[in-house]
């Protein structure tokens, strides 16, 4: 899967709280879920504050928080949160816990709030984005089952949206979600995410002609340029992958991805010495990234210089020791210089990190096989195709020739 690049959200429940403080009337009342309705847990209004005492309450909190007093706070509101008068009380407090490194009391509070105002579209988003931050997006997803957008329902919580259900790898809701977006939000930002939907549907054709329709719109970004040339790619439209990446670099010139993505452009236009050095700028801009050294020890491979080629891999290995399709490459090669005990390493980690890599699993066949144990080869031929099935229903939305895969 391709990297995406979408704005980070950081912060976007404190973001959201504070946003909340300025609603009154009846916005305020949709905050708090259908207007004029009680929350279904909410206690006898009676006992809620006048207005104009919570107004103040969650002024002075706002401003404790602002100030970093995340403990007065959490003092100042957590007596409010209990009566359940207003969704504002959570989201402020929720924020609070979380700007003081209480992330668990946060989500509590927001999980909460949730059952108390399920219509609560801000509660829902900080909700979600909570579970995000724990890598728990089947969850975030279902925070967002009744999220509904309105006119007034803010960027970040709609970026929000999408960001969780392509986690969720739930494609056709984030597409939804990221057209609604696009269309009450219009930027280069959020078209891009709209792209970056169809991109994972496999849908690289309606990306060239969304973005298209969009070059002289914005001809100054060179995101848009990276976006439109990644499709571009996918559709086996080199030539017109280069002039974009080209473009998007004469307008920055210290884009990592730009640069990445014309050397993998350049591989398959034959020009093997400009692609080298564009790898080497990119890694130059992201050392830390192992899929570049992994491509440039790929081209290396080409030239049959198998020396650079490993020491490019270790490179690889040192950047994240977690990347399978180097550990998977490194077994290959242990493997022609016929060190099968070696490779067994590199080949077990490759699995490990990535277990639906088909190499990986034939790979290490042939080591167990040239180790003489008969045994785990059949084991590992027999996993082998059991992966190979699995991953065929898959096969229609990736693109085949995309050469930064996590899969050797």
């Amino acid at each position: 899967m391709h990297v995406l690049r979408m704005r980070p959200f950081a912060a976007l429940a404190l973001v959201a709280a504070f946003a909340a403080v300025s609603l009154t009337g009846s916005t305020a009342a949709a905050a708090t879920g259908q207007a004029g309705a009680r929350p279904a847990h909410q206690s006898d209004s009676a006992k809620c504050p006048a207005s104009s005492e919570l107004r103040n309450s969650l002024g002075k909190a706002s401003s404790q928080i602002t100030q970093a007093d995340h403990k007065g706070a959490i003092e100042t509101l957590t007596p409010l949160s209990s009566q359940n008068c207003d969704a504002r009380v959570s989201l402020l407090l929720a924020a609070a816990f979380e700007a003081g490194g209480q992330g668990s009391e946060a989500q509590q509070t927001l999980e909460r709030a949730h059952s108390v105002w399920p219509n609560n579209n801000s509660v829902a988003a900080s909700l979600a984005r909570q579970f995000m931050i724990v890598g728990q997006a089947d969850k975030a997803a279902h925070a967002l089952a009744r999220f509904h957008p309105t006119a007034t329902t803010p960027q970040q919580e709609m970026d929000e949206a999408v960001v969780v259900f392509i986690a969720a790898h739930q494609l056709i809701q984030a597409h939804a979600f990221a057209e609604i977006d696009f269309k009450m939000y219009p930027s280069v930002h959020t078209l891009i995410m709209l792209a970056n939907t169809l991109q994972l549907e496999g849908r690289y054709p309606d990306v060239n002609r969304l973005l298209g329709d969009k070059r002289s719109t914005y001809s100054d970004s060179p995101e848009f340029f990276i976006t439109l040339a990644e499709s571009e790619f996918d559709a086996g439209i080199y030539d017109s992958a280069r002039q974009d990446l080209e473009r998007s670099i004469a307008l920055n010139q210290n884009l990592y991805q730009a640069h990445y993505l014309l050397a993998n452009t350049l591989v398959k236009l034959n020009d093997g010495e400009r692609a080298t050095a564009e790898y080497h700028r990119a890694i130059d801009l992201a050392p830390n990234q192992p899929r570049t050294y992994f491509q440039l020890a790929m081209l290396v491979r080409s030239r049959q210089e198998e020396a650079e080629e490993q020491r490019i891999l270790e490179q690889a290995l040192g950047a994240d020791d977690h990347y399978a399709p180097a550990h998977a490459e490194m077994g290959r090669i242990l493997l022609e210089a016929h060190h099968p005990a070696e490779a067994l390493d590199h080949l077990t980690s490759a699995i490990q990190y990535n277990p639906r890599s088909e190499q990986a699993y034939f790979l290490l066949a042939r080591a167990y096989a040239e180790l003489g144990e008969k045994d785990k080869s059949n084991e590992t031929v027999k996993r082998l195709v059991a992966v190979r099935k699995a991953n065929r229903p898959d096969s229609g939305s990736k693109s085949t020739n995309r050469p930064d895969r996590d899969t050797p």
